[in-house]
């Protein structure tokens, strides 16, 4: 037929490395040793997330295999997944997700560029439409 005017589309940025740098960070602050999570790697007696293109893989290594596999289909679910496997209890749990969620949302924030901005405005350096009193 005939080529089309479509051009290639940039591929969307993706946040993996974030949802794992978070991922560790919050296991880190909440005095979750190491051992307990690996990723990238088969570890012995711990929760393991992988990359298995175009998936993520979420076990527990143990005596050299692999047990309780969940495949999910993005990253951040796969790190809720350790997170839920990691977790004492389901109170534990909530909180570790919320820490995560938190820190995902502050870097996104500081990624698209909105920390550099501390200017507050107050009240009296707002300028009234034509016609209105400030009171």
């Amino acid at each position: 037929m005939g080529n089309t005017l479509r051009g290639t589309q940039p591929a969307p940025k993706d946040n993996n490395d974030l949802y794992i740098q978070i991922l560790k960070n919050t296991l880190k602050q909440s005095d979750i040793p190491d051992e307990f999570c690996s990723v990238g790697e088969y570890a012995e007696e711990a929760v393991c997330l992988e990359r298995n293109t175009p998936s993520w893989i979420v076990y527990e290594g143990e005596r050299g295999k692999k047990y309780n596999i969940k495949t999910h289909m993005n990253c951040r679910e796969a790190c809720y997944d350790v997170i839920s496997r990691v977790a004492e209890s389901s109170d534990a749990e909530k909180e570790l997700k919320d820490s995560f969620n938190r820190e995902f949302e502050k870097s996104r924030f500081n990624r698209l560029g909105y920390a550099d901005y501390t200017k507050t405005i107050s009240k009296t350096e707002i300028v009234p439409a034509v016609g209105t009193a400030i009171r």
